[in-house]
């Protein structure tokens, strides 16, 4: 009985979270401002090293596999 009163009460809440943030008062919002062309912030490249990233990636999970098959190759 104790953890179908616990869902339900995660349900309420939640529920009562997304009423409480999507019923918020607009007082003759007319949007953001426009940017600033003058101030421009650091121009920073997200993508220069992805392909160093895939290959760690890569390397990282052979070497669990490597390390999860030879725990099982020893008798014990």
């Amino acid at each position: 009985m104790r953890p179908r009163i616990v869902t339900i009460l995660i349900l309420v809440v939640s529920l009562f979270n997304s009423v409480v943030s999507f019923g918020q008062a607009v007082k003759d919002s007319k949007g953001p401002p426009p940017p600033n062309t003058q101030q421009r912030g650091p121009q920073l490249p997200i993508d220069d090293s992805i392909i160093l990233l895939l290959i760690a990636g890569l390397l990282l999970g052979v070497y669990f596999l490597v390390k999860k098959y030879r725990s099982k190759d020893i008798p014990a």
